[in-house]
C-alpha cells in the first residue's frame, strides 16, 4: 500500500509538471506569435514610409538600424516557435546558441539605441550625421566581431546539454565569470534606465507647471513625451527579465527541479516584444 500510495502521488507530480509545462509553452507561442505578425508589419510599413521620405536625419539612421536589428531577431522567431510547438529542437547545439545570441545582442543593441534615441531628445543634443553614422558602425562592429563570437565560443559550451532541448543553459551560471557578466550587465542597465528616468521626468513635470493646460500644443512638450516612450518600454520589456536574472542567479542552487527555467523564458520572450515599437511609429504615438 505505501509503495502503491507513493507511484500515484509521483504519477500525480508528473501531471502537474506536465501540464505546467503545456501552458508555459503555450504563454511562449502566443508571444513569440505576436512578435512575428506585428513585428513584421511594423518593420514593411516603417520601412515604405522611410523610403518614401528618403530622409537622412540622425534620428532616422538610429531607426533604421533598429529596423535591420529587429528584422534579424524577426528571421530568428521561427525557430523558437517550431521548437515550442513541437517540444523539441532539431536545428543542432550551434544554431541554438546563435539564436540565443540573436536575442540577446538584439535586446542590448536596442536598448542602446533607445538610450541614444532618449539623450538626444532629453538635452537636445545635435550631431553630424556623419558622426552618428561612425558611432551607430561602432556598435555593430562591437557585437558582430567582438560580442557575438565570443557569446557562441563560450556560452553554452562548458556543460553538455541534450540536443533535443534548447535555451537551457542555466548550467553555464555556474561559473563565476559568467555570474560577474551577468551582474554587470543587470547592474549597468538598471542604473542607465534608473538615470534617465529621474531626469526625463523631471524634464517633462517642468515642462507641465510651464505650459499648463495647454502642454499638447507645446511641440518642445510632445518631442519629450514621446522620448520618454522608449524609457517606458526598456522598464516595462527589459527591466522584468533582468531583475529575475538576479532572483535566478542567487536561488539556482535550490532549484533542483528546474521550476523557474520557464519563467526565465518567459522573460526572456518579453524582451522581444520591444520589435512592436514600429507599431507604435505607425499609431503615431512616437516618431
Amino acid at each position: 500500500m505505501p509503495n502503491s500510495s507513493l507511484t500515484q502521488q509521483n504519477h500525480s507530480s508528473n501531471e502537474t509538471l506536465l501540464d505546467a509545462s503545456e501552458r508555459f509553452h503555450s504563454v511562449l507561442i502566443i508571444l513569440y506569435s505576436i512578435d512575428l505578425a506585428g513585428g513584421t508589419l511594423g518593420v514593411i510599413v516603417i520601412s515604405h514610409q522611410l523610403f518614401q521620405r528618403k530622409s537622412q536625419s540622425v534620428m532616422t539612421i538610429i531607426i533604421i538600424n533598429l529596423l535591420v536589428m529587429h528584422t534579424f531577431l524577426l528571421l530568428s522567431i521561427p525557430f523558437g516557435l517550431s521548437y515550442y510547438f513541437l517540444q523539441e529542437w532539431k536545428f543542432g547545439t550551434f544554431t541554438c546558441r546563435l539564436v540565443s545570441a540573436i536575442i540577446y545582442f538584439h535586446m542590448y543593441t536596442t536598448f542602446t539605441f533607445y538610450i541614444a534615441i532618449t539623450v538626444i531628445c532629453l538635452f537636445r543634443l545635435e550631431f553630424k550625421k556623419y558622426y552618428t553614422r561612425a558611432w551607430v558602425i561602432s556598435v555593430w562592429l562591437l557585437g558582430a566581431l567582438v560580442i557575438t563570437p565570443v557569446f557562441l565560443s563560450y556560452y553554452g559550451t562548458s556543460r553538455t546539454y541534450l540536443s533535443s532541448q534548447c535555451f537551457h543553459f542555466q548550467q553555464e551560471l555556474q561559473e563565476i565569470p559568467m555570474v560577474i557578466v551577468n551582474y554587470c550587465l543587470v547592474g549597468i542597465l538598471v542604473a542607465v534606465c534608473a538615470v534617465l528616468t529621474v531626469f526625463q521626468l523631471s524634464v517633462i513635470y517642468r515642462l507641465v507647471v510651464k505650459y499648463w493646460p495647454d502642454i499638447n500644443s507645446h511641440v518642445e512638450f510632445r518631442a519629450q513625451a514621446k522620448s520618454f516612450f522608449f524609457i517606458l518600454v526598456t522598464l516595462v520589456l527589459f527591466m522584468p527579465h533582468h531583475v529575475f536574472r538576479v532572483h535566478y542567479i542567487q536561488n539556482r542552487h535550490l532549484d533542483k527541479d528546474h521550476k523557474l527555467l520557464p519563467y526565465n523564458e518567459i522573460f526572456v520572450a518579453l524582451t522581444t516584444m520591444c520589435c512592436l515599437d514600429m507599431l507604435f511609429f505607425i499609431a503615431g504615438i512616437a516618431h
